[in-house]
């Protein structure tokens, strides 16, 4: 049962002063927009080494924008909670203004600017500072927080992540392997440095996509490891049948065996299974192992 009670954080008031206070990353003109250099370049707009200004930001305005798709998350109306993240999110736009001017001396220290400060929140809201007015196709913001990995750590902390994918035969049927090839590389994406993953396919037999170790580990998820791996979840062909105790089976092992190597998190641990059919083993033996 859904335990978000469909009950406003703010007034009516309170909602009216923040829609005249906040500024939507595609509409908004902002009040003090100004130019200040390369640490700020947007690559649209070049870096401005070229005598010119790479783009505009407002550092005393923060900006908001809502991701696409937003309306599918929830069965609350969803313009309401919307609604109800900016308005109780615009606080905040004091705070951190204020943080900023007190880190400039820090930061100019070191010939750059403050860092950008930004929040998001499950509904898809994204607040940053400093505001910047945006490119939107359409009209709509195509940026989603919530796949981030900076959000996603911070929502679920570090973690190890083992991907089982289905590589049998079936697999070729209606463009289900390259389904699930751009899900699973939609997971992998979203991890962090903070966490460890490894993917296993599986057919008749289980394969660690890091080769044929005989103790295959887990990798930090640095953007190296991320894109490797990427790679070879590209170039699974399907194959063979369907054993899923194969590939429950190295999943364990790898979990073992990279806790023994200290190659793990030492914390929360997550299996994502991606198949399309029937398991091909004995069910009851399956749930035994599970």
């Amino acid at each position: 049962e859904n335990l978000t009670l469909p009950v406003s954080k703010c007034s009516e008031d309170t909602i009216r002063v923040c829609s005249e206070g906040s500024y939507h990353s595609c509409d908004s003109q902002l009040p003090y927009a100004s130019c200040p250099g390369n640490d700020y370049a947007v690559e649209t707009c070049g870096k401005g080494n070229e005598g010119g200004c790479g783009a505009l930001f407002d550092f005393t305005s923060s900006t908001v924008s809502v991701a696409p798709r937003s309306s599918n998350r929830h069965s609350l109306d969803v313009d309401d909670r919307i609604k109800d993240v900016i308005c109780s999110s615009l606080p905040a736009e004091d705070y951190v203004i204020g943080v900023t001017k007190d880190s400039l001396p820090y930061w100019n220290s070191f010939s750059v600017n403050p860092p950008w400060l930004y929040f998001g929140s499950e509904d898809g809201v994204f607040r940053f500072l400093p505001g910047t007015p945006n490119e939107c196709p359409g009209g709509k913001n195509e940026y989603d927080p919530t796949i981030r990995p900076w959000y996603v750590a911070a929502s679920s902390g570090p973690k190890d992540v083992v991907l089982i994918l289905d590589t049998s035969g079936s697999m070729e049927n209606a463009g289900r392997l390259s389904i699930m090839q751009e899900a699973a590389k939609r997971v992998v994406n979203t991890l962090g440095i903070s966490d460890y993953f490894a993917v296993v396919e599986f057919n008749d037999r289980a394969d660690s996509l890091e080769g044929s170790d005989e103790y295959p580990l887990l990798q930090r998820a640095t953007t190296d490891n991320k894109q490797r791996l990427m790679k070879k979840i590209d170039g699974l062909a399907p194959g063979g049948g369907t054993d899923f105790s194969s590939g429950f089976d190295l999943a364990f092992d790898i979990f073992k065996a990279s806790e023994w190597n200290e190659m793990s998190t030492s914390c929360h641990k997550a299996i994502l299974f991606l198949t399309d059919g029937a398991m091909g083993d004995d069910e009851a033996s399956f749930f035994d192992l599970l």
